[in-house]
Formats: structure tokens, sequence, C-alpha cells
């Protein structure tokens, strides 16, 4: 007889276990009600702002600004060159702005100061300011170009390189201004309809002729821009975080025209693709024109802020502003991404009117390295979408590698997602580089999310007859079966590693199968589940037409991804022994919650869905640990640092 204390802690281990299967199930059907209540509450990436003039109609502020008029500087400098025409009948201000314009050009064209460049400036600023508010837009539109080519003399003006002071107040400001007046000459052109690439128009400033011509970014023939927004316009409303960079010039969203003479990648590209790009005016002066007054020849170019978010002017390295995430969000609220953004349900419980394939966010780049990016059970490409707009606003990431998105029915059994992943990938490399020439695309990043981590190891493994073996003994020769039917099981059990394929990551992967893989979820996914009934009984009609050819139908018989996961099923075995191809590299990422006493101390160590025993890898190079739950793990910034250090690694590497 054991000792009543002995029996008494019996009792409540057993209790403890009860309830931490019940703890199992709880989770599951709480997980299937907040995705279901998620999904129905999504929000838009994006908001458009109320007044998306604010930026421009913000009042400027200069230095020691007193009031509506210039700094003192400005006035100090006007007074030191004898350039202020006073007029006492506007009490605001003591001068003539028109006729001190005037004044200040004459002098620039004969003695050019940097002091006098501001002061012109500033000045200009402030009357098209004026007359913007007051809805001459037109008008204003001479005085931002005004503005425009009087501060870029004052910022590359090669002789006042050595007077040139970055830590000047006066620098930071006029940077502002050119920024601002390009934002505003922009809209005024956009408003006529003619922010369009090629066109050209004139100005007369005075005695100074301004000649423009908008020229859009050289992209190839994949990426024409079509179409323009104001990266102003709108605010983040989803992203975790907002990128951006400063320097000159006005960030703006460019959006492909959908018309590409390379039909082979457009398969590949979801309607609507966006680009971040940057605007920025180079003034230069015409030749051959009067060197007294030149005229001033501007070309309005957009640059793509992905691949270089600097550029040269007269020999200097000039930091672009720049804005990755709001060119990210406008994408992700395209209609044409609003089925991915849903697929998460509908691709589980109704998976054959699911969309599925890959589809890339910029135009495909052979010189640069694919990061190929595979969602989870109950999950969609937007999973992925924190980690990557973080991971871009890393310029070494952003221009070496490019970041595609694989979506999949996750209701069916993660070996059968596996062999259409391959299928994708094997058209994928044929489409892109038929003569295999593109060294970048054969260097392939996988990273997968739960069972997508599977279905990415699953591309570097050799089958042999292995996986075959699961199910018969005996020689595949001997099945009876339609050619079709034959072709379509051979190509799941008997594959060959994926030889483009260079690294794998591997994130919250459950290696060992999920206990909440179970008899109660086999039910749940069955009975909410509509499965392709032709599946079902193809696999049933194979068993009766080979009788003793299967000494263990589980692989064919299995309907759904829950209950392929199941821990006691001999594909994890296969997985983890299999032989894999030895040019790859495995790195492994997975969370261990510690944020929940009670959790922690009822259940065995996991990440609220996956243990941590499953989601440990044997195979792999380097592998972390996260106080992180299985769905934020991709969002938290441990992961996407240690991602980003696998892919620095390889740079470092070349």
């Amino acid at each position: 007889m054991l000792p009543s204390c002995v029996m008494t802690l019996l009792m409540i281990r057993s209790a403890l276990g009860l309830l931490r299967e019940w703890l199992s199930h709880a989770l599951v059907i709480g997980s299937i009600l907040t995705a279901c209540s998620m999904g129905c509450a999504d929000r838009d990436y994006l908001v458009a702002k109320s007044d998306v003039l604010a930026p421009i109609k913000r009042q400027f502020r200069p230095e020691t600004w007193v009031g509506p008029t210039l700094s003192h500087r400005s006035l100090k400098t006007l007074q030191r060159f004898n350039l202020v025409d006073h007029d006492d009948s506007n009490w605001v201000r003591n001068y003539s702005r028109s006729e001190t314009l005037e004044r200040l050009q004459v002098s620039i064209q004969h003695d050019p100061t940097p002091e006098k460049l501001y002061a012109l400036t500033e000045l200009a600023f402030l009357d098209s300011q004026t007359l913007l508010e007051e809805g001459k837009h037109h008008a204003a539109l001479e005085g931002f170009c005004l503005t425009l080519v009087y501060a870029y003399d004052y910022l590359f003006t090669p002789q006042f390189d050595y007077l040139r002071n970055p830590y000047d107040p006066q620098f930071q400001e006029i940077c502002k201004m050119y920024n601002q007046s390009l934002e505003q000459v922009m809209r005024v052109i956009a408003s006529d309809d003619q922010l369009k690439s090629g066109t050209t128009f004139g100005i007369q400033l005075g005695e100074q002729q301004v000649n423009v011509e908008v020229r859009f970014p050289n992209l190839g023939p994949e990426a024409e821009i079509a179409d323009l927004r104001f990266v102003s316009d709108f605010r983040i409303q989803k992203l975790l975080r907002h990128h951006q960079t400063f320097g000159l010039g006005v960030p703006m969203i460019g959006i492909r025209n959908g018309k590409s003479t390379i039909p082979a990648t457009e398969q590949y590209y979801p309607p609507g693709m966006s680009l971040p790009l940057t605007a920025f005016l180079k003034v230069t002066n015409k030749e051959n024109s009067n060197i007294n007054n030149p005229i001033k020849q501007c070309v309005l170019e957009f640059h793509n802020t992905v691949d270089h978010s600097a550029i040269v002017v007269n020999r200097s390295k000039i930091p672009l502003q720049t804005d990755t995430s709001i060119p990210l969000a406008f994408l992700l609220d395209q209609p044409s991404l609003s089925r991915p953004r849903d697929a998460a349900t509908t691709s589980l419980l109704n998976p054959t009117e699911a969309g599925s394939g890959l589809f890339m966010m910029e135009p495909y780049n052979p010189q640069k390295t694919p990061v190929i990016m595979v969602h989870g059970f109950w999950s969609s490409p937007m999973i992925w979408m924190n980690m990557v707009n973080d991971l871009r606003s890393f310029p070494e990431i952003r221009q070496n590698y490019q970041f595609w998105f694989y979506q999949y029915p996750t209701s069916q059994p993660f070996w059968i997602s596996a062999t259409k992943f391959r299928t994708t990938l094997q058209n994928l490399y044929r489409n892109l580089d038929p003569g295999q020439q593109h060294v970048k695309l054969h260097q392939t990043v996988l990273v997968g999310h739960s069972m997508g981590g599977l279905l990415s190891l699953m591309q570097t493994i050799d089958s042999q007859n292995q996986m075959w073996n699961l199910i018969s003994n005996k020689p595949f020769g001997q099945l009876k079966a339609p050619q079709h039917i034959r072709q379509s099981l051979a190509s799941t059990v008997f594959f060959q590693p994926i030889p483009s394929v260079k690294k794998v990551v591997t994130i919250a992967t459950p290696f060992q199968g999920s206990k909440m893989a179970n008899d109660y979820t086999k039910w749940i996914g069955e009975t909410l589940f509509q499965l392709p009934e032709p599946t079902d009984a193809i696999a049933r009609q194979l068993v009766k037409d080979n009788p003793g050819l299967f000494h263990n139908t589980r692989l064919l018989a299995t309907k759904t991804s829950l209950e392929s996961l199941k821990p006691e099923g001999r594909i994890f075995d296969f997985l983890q022994s299999a032989r894999r191809n030895p040019d790859v590299n495995y790195h492994n990422i997975y969370g261990d919650t510690q944020s929940s006493t009670l959790i922690k101390n009822l259940a065995s160590a996991s990440d609220g869905v996956i243990t941590t025993a499953s989601a440990k890898s044997v195979h792999a190079q380097t592998q972390m640990v996260l106080d992180a739950d299985h769905l934020a793990i991709t969002d938290v910034t441990p992961t996407i640092l240690e991602v980003r250090r696998i892919l620095q690694a390889d740079l470092r590497q070349k």
C-alpha cells in the first residue's frame, strides 16, 4: 500500500496530465476561432491622409524665423549687399518681395555667393507658399521651380564646395525647401496630367528660362512605370514599423503597367506591382546658351531605391530621401493581393477554390539571390510581411536579395504540398533561366514557418526508396493503377533534391510532428475542411486494386494536413534519416514560450503549438531558441535579425 502522500501526488500528476490534454484541445479550437475572427477584422495596410497637401502646406520656419518674412540671416544678407527694396505700404513686410527677387537674380548672375543663393531660395519659397495658400497653384509653380533651381545651385555648384557646411542650419533648411518645392511642382504637373515619362515643358522665371524633362527610371522591359503615387498621401496602419531614410528627393510609389514583353516572368508578378522610387530634379546649364544668363536644363529623374539609396552629383555621393514601407503596404492593399490575404482561411476550408503558386514583390533581377518564403498551416504569405519590411530596410539585404512567396492550400497533407512546391520550383527555374546562366538564381534560400518548414526541407532530400518503403516493401513496378495515378504517386514518394536550393531556414517547424494533431483535431479537420473527394476515392481504389501490396496505408489514407502532422507518423523518421543534399546549409529558429507560468508548469516546453523537442533540428548548422509563441515568432525582432545574420553571412563569404 502506497503512503497517502504518494497517492495524492500520483492523483495530482494524473489530473495535470488530463488538464494538459484539455489545454491542448482548447488551444486548437481557440486558434480556429481566433483565426476566423482575425480574418473577418482584417484591415488595410495603408490609410489615405485626409489632406494630401498637408506636408506642403505646413509652414516653413527656418532658423531664427520671426514671422511671415525672411529669416534674420537672409535679411542681413540682403542688407549687406544693398538688395532690399523697401515698401512702406506693406505693414507685414518692410520690403517689396517681387522687386527684391529680381534684384537678387541680377546680383547672383554677376556675383554669385552661397548667402545670396540661400536668400533667393528662401524668398521664392515663401512667396510660392503664399500663392499656394491663396489657391493659385500654377502661379506658385513658377516660384517653386525658381526655389529648386537656386537650391540646387547652393547645394551642388562646384565653386562653393569649400564654403558649403552641412552642419549649418541653413544647409538643412535648404534641403527641406528643395524637397517640399519638388513635391509641389510634381503635384501641379500631375494635376495637368503631365507627370509622364518624356513630358517636357518650359518656364520663364523673370529673365531665367527653365526647361524641364520628366524621365522615368530605366528598369528594363519588365518594369515600365505606368502610374505614380505620392508616399506622403498615406500613412502606415498595419505594418509594425515604418522604414525611411533622409536626404534629398521625394519618395514615390511607382506602379508597373503589367505589360511585360517577357511572359515567362510576368506570370509571377501580381497586377499592380509597386516599387519604391525617389524623384530628384537635376539642374544643368544648357550648352551653347548665354554664358551670362544660361538656360537651365532640368531633368526630373525617378530612381529605384530598392537597389540604390544614393546618387552621384558632381562626383559627390548624395543620399536620397527614401521610403520602402509605404510602397510595400500599397502593393499589399491592391485587389490582386486580396486573395492571398484571405487565403489563410479559404485555402484551409476549401483547397479546391484556393489560389496557389509563387509570386514576386519586384521584377525579377538575375543579379540578386532569391529568398522564397513558405507559410505554414492556416496561414498565407501575409505572415511574412513584417519580416520582409524590416529586412528590406537594410541596404545590403535589399540590394542583394529578392523576396518571393509561395502560397498553397494548407488543408492537404504536407507531403502532397511539398510535391506541388517541388513542381513549382522546377518550372520556375526552367522559365527564368532556360540556359542556366543566372548564377544567383541557383543559390536560392528557402525560409519556412511551421509546416512550411517541412515543405522547404523536403526540397533538399533524396527519397531513394525510403518513402515508398513506408507504405510497401514490394517494387513500385507491381502497382496496378492508371498511368496518371502512377505518375502522381511516383512524384510524391520518389524525388531528388532541387539543386538550386542552397540554404534552408526553418522557423517553428514540427520536425517530429505536433501533439496538436490528434484524433480531436482530425475530427475537426474532416468536419470543417472540404476535402477533394477524388483524392480520397483514388486512395481507396488503389488499396482495393492492389491487395497485399501495401503494408501500411496511412500515407495514402491521410486526408488532411492536421492528420499528417500526428507525431507517431513514420514520415518524420524518414525526414530525419533521408539523404540530404550536402551543398545545403540548414538553420533553425524555434520558440519556447516563457510568458505564462501556468502554461509552463502544466504543459511541456513549447511555443504553444509545437514542443521544443519537436522543433529542434539535428541537422541545423545554427539553432536559436526564442521566448516567442508559434504565430508571433516571424514578427519578433530576434527572429528577423537572425535571418538577416544568416543572409549576411553568405554575402561575407562571397
